[in-house]
């Protein structure tokens, strides 16, 4: 009994430890933060944090994209034709499609998801954000901009040069699509976001498990 105790023991000061240093890791990675390249003016994006996953919010139609192209009104139960802005989430495939509210989590999903997991990507139709939302924005100019467009298009398992649906979405106005790459305790949702962002020239850190470390750097909406 004593070495059973023991091993357990062993086992939580092990898994401790590594999150300890899977947090000191994440906030060490903010000294690494580039120099913003913030345009004047331009196309404007956000980053939106729900408190532990972010989604990248784009406009429906901006520079030489429009995501109506690539996310066409079929593949939504409803009507998407008003909202001016689109949410894009990359994330584990199982715990994505089958959470959506936090009164869905299982344990035995997310330890899943985070060891290896196929992805998604969730697509909502949506209003433009808001300051009264946990959002962030960054400007940029029409190469920064394409930059991202091409970082999505390329997340995205196409077949016939469209997008292949995953799973309906938890409403009217989103679905998933099937993703590229896999998810894992390091490759996470916030690091997709994280990803796109710098690829726009966002003051993000090179390595965000967090949601909150992506939206660390960037100023607060301010229209």
């Amino acid at each position: 009994m004593r070495v059973l105790i023991r091993a357990l023991l062993s086992l939580v000061c092990i898994a401790l430890a590594a999150l300890a240093l899977y947090t000191i890791a994440a906030f060490g990675a903010l000294l690494f933060v580039p120099e913003p390249t913030e345009p004047e003016g331009g196309i404007v994006i956000y980053a939106c944090d729900n408190g532990v996953h972010t989604d990248l919010v784009v406009p429906v139609a901006a520079g030489h994209m429009d995501w109506r192209a690539v996310f066409a009104a079929d593949a939504f139960t409803g009507p998407v034709a008003f909202f001016d802005h689109i949410g894009l989430g990359w994330g584990s495939r199982d715990f994505y499609i089958n959470t959506p509210t936090w009164a869905d989590v299982d344990i035995g999903r997310a330890l899943k998801s985070v060891l290896w997991d196929e992805t998604v990507l969730h697509v909502e139709y949506r209003p433009k954000p808001s300051a009264t939302e946990k959002c962030r924005q960054w400007p940029m100019d029409a190469a920064a901009y394409g930059r991202i467009v091409d970082f999505v298009r390329g997340s995205l398992r196409q077949s016939q040069g469209r997008p292949v649906q995953a799973a309906p979405g938890y409403g009217e106005r989103d679905t998933f699509y099937v993703a590229n790459g896999r998810y894992t305790i390091i490759e996470t949702c916030n690091q997709w976001t994280a990803r796109a962002l710098r690829l726009g020239g966002a003051p993000v850190a090179p390595w965000t498990p967090f949601s909150f470390l992506v939206l660390w750097n960037m100023p607060m909406i301010s229209s």
